[in-house]
């Protein structure tokens, strides 16, 4: 390396990471693997860090992910607690070098201001934060909801802490990605040279403010501002919604460079044929698809045995069994790194 190149400062979030792309003797290495899209959730006991209401703490889907990832056999006084600690021991023991955990802002009136009564799934930024300084895998990815009052000092506030990637979620929050009001919070993420991940697809998870919001084809307004837009999900629904988003964010995708996609959700029962046909797309849109798992939901084994085997190793972890079977679709060089291009604290 040369004399006078200065390696980039250390982020405080990574600082203990051994992520960086520089060696102890100034030698470049590998980029990290990274899952960019995985969850964690807060039961409600404090509020300030996150919430789910009722109606979500009584779902189905609530129920069975809680029954299936053994979540209260973790140690731990509170729910919160469990999963907080379940999060770690998996990231702990996994082969990723890094996930982006994400928060969930809630949902905000016209007038900016927050609407706790209509929002069913809530984690703070704070939170988010406060879980990358004790874990060195866990890279911050903060929710803002454009549409809260102060969107873009929180923005900057994000920034100045570390983070690169924000996510919006669409349906939940409430947010039509296409509104011009949105403008100048699109124009501020990419003068920060942040990431705007937005979701995509159905939402079966809680209840939501609209599924149109969801459409990829939405999208346009912030991927003419010039940042990198990561459409999550690529767009897919389950086999029994009403409308398949996915033929849009293709069409999205040729039309756009700066537009990207996950897999999130994509090794589930339901939408395990979403990786077949995404797979089958030309290399100018795989080349641009991104490793995510949406943990703490766990990927399915059954209808990739043919691709992993009958009792693949990477079983015991849901972060590793996620990753080897995305892995086996062979969606390019990039596929589980690229991200780092764009979310790298120390740029």
């Amino acid at each position: 390396m040369p004399q006078d190149e200065e390696r980039p400062p250390i982020n405080e979030c990574v600082a203990r990471s051994g992520g960086t792309n520089w060696g102890e003797e100034g030698n470049r290495v590998p980029k990290p693997v990274i899952d960019a899209h995985t969850h964690v959730f807060c039961w409600g006991e404090n509020p300030a860090d996150g919430f789910m209401s009722e109606v979500t703490k009584r779902g189905l889907l609530t129920r069975l992910l809680v029954w299936i990832t053994g979540l209260k056999k973790e140690p731990g006084e509170t729910l919160s607690d469990k999963m907080r600690n379940m999060l770690l021991r998996h990231l702990r023991e996994s082969s990723l070098d890094h996930a982006v955990v994400l928060a969930q802002d809630a949902i905000y009136r016209q007038d900016g201001s927050r609407d706790d009564a209509a929002t069913h799934f809530y984690v703070s930024n704070d939170y988010v934060f406060r879980l990358a300084r004790e874990h060195p895998k866990i890279l911050p990815g903060p929710s803002i909801n454009p549409w809260r009052r102060g969107a873009l000092a929180e923005l900057e506030r994000c920034r100045e802490k570390g983070a690169r990637l924000v996510k919006i979620h669409t349906a939940i929050q409430g947010v039509d990605p296409s509104a011009k009001q949105f403008d100048s919070f699109y124009h501020l993420a990419a003068d920060l040279g942040m990431v705007l991940t937005f979701h995509t697809g159905y939402e079966h998870t809680c209840r939501v403010v609209s599924q149109k919001f969801a459409d990829p084809a939405l999208l346009g307004r912030p991927l003419d501002h010039g940042l990198p837009i990561i459409a999550a999900h690529v767009g897919t629904c389950a086999f029994h919604d009403a409308e398949d988003f996915y033929p849009n964010f293709v069409r999205m995708a040729q039309r756009y460079p700066n537009l990207y996609g996950d897999t999130a959700v994509m090794a589930t029962t339901i939408r395990w044929f979403a990786l077949r046909r995404l797979s089958r797309e030309p290399e100018s849109i795989r080349s641009r698809i991104i490793h995510g798992s949406d943990y703490p939901l766990p990927p399915a084994r059954l209808p990739f045995l043919l691709r992993t085997g009958l009792f693949p190793p990477e079983r015991r972890n849901p972060l590793d069994m996620d990753l080897r079977i995305k892995r086996a679709y062979g969606f390019g060089p990039g596929y589980e790194n690229q991200v780092w291009a764009f979310i790298n604290p120390e740029k």
